[in-house]
């Protein structure tokens, strides 16, 4: 039986020793969660996660095409949860055979994932590897990571909520969320721009395409 082409993160935390205790296990719970919501998007029917060797996880997604949206969840959601937390991650798209566990879950998306994490140079904190089914051509597509990666990389935590919550599939209008955060709509959109929001919505939407195409 041929195994399906899924998507994995593999991650760790950047300076987790200089987080509090406490601090790391709210990190590690906000990844957790931000799991649960990705489970919840069109296509997925759950998503798999687990935290391992204190500050690392690791995520399996069904969808590839879900992989820069992931990407920047994962990010949002260590950011909202510490204004000095950040995570790195090797992105892995291929082959993979689920076990019982992801520690037990063996293919290439999980070598190439572990692969993209353990060759990050200095100034990247993302890097994707994949084999036949990543979503466009590879060079480009590393290429449209680093420049999200970048983007993103400088969010403060009221930035990551609000791009979360305009991020998602089918996302709520900003008046809706201004009101969920009884703000004004003008400080929602203020924090979106800011955090890059409507280019980095059209970098997922286009990686999307590619993917489903």
């Amino acid at each position: 039986m041929q195994q399906p082409t899924v998507c994995v993160l593999t991650g760790d935390i950047v300076k987790s020793s200089a987080l509090s205790g406490g601090a790391l296990d709210d990190v590690m719970t906000a990844l957790a969660e931000v799991a649960t919501t990705i489970g919840e998007w069109p296509g997925e029917s759950g998503v798999n996660y687990e935290r391992f060797r204190g500050d690392g996880w690791q995520l399996l997604i069904e969808r590839p095409a879900h992989a820069l949206r992931a990407c920047l969840f994962a990010r949002a959601a260590v950011r909202r949860a510490s204004d000095r937390g950040e995570t790195r991650i090797g992105i892995g798209i291929g082959a993979a055979t689920a076990g019982a566990t992801l520690a037990e879950s063996s293919g290439a998306a999980f070598e190439l994932s572990g692969r993209g994490l353990d060759n990050l140079g200095v100034h990247r904190l993302w890097r994707i590897e994949g084999e036949r089914g990543m979503p466009g051509e590879q060079a480009l597509t590393q290429a449209l990571f680093a420049v999200c990666d970048e983007r993103s990389r400088h969010w403060t935590g009221r930035q990551a909520d609000i791009f979360m919550r305009l991020a998602i599939p089918d996302a709520p209008l900003m008046a809706e969320v201004a009101e969920a955060l009884s703000i004004q709509p003008q400080t929602v959109q203020k924090h979106f721009a800011r955090a890059g929001g409507h280019a980095l919505l059209e970098a997922i939407e286009a990686f999307e395409s590619a993917g489903s195409a």
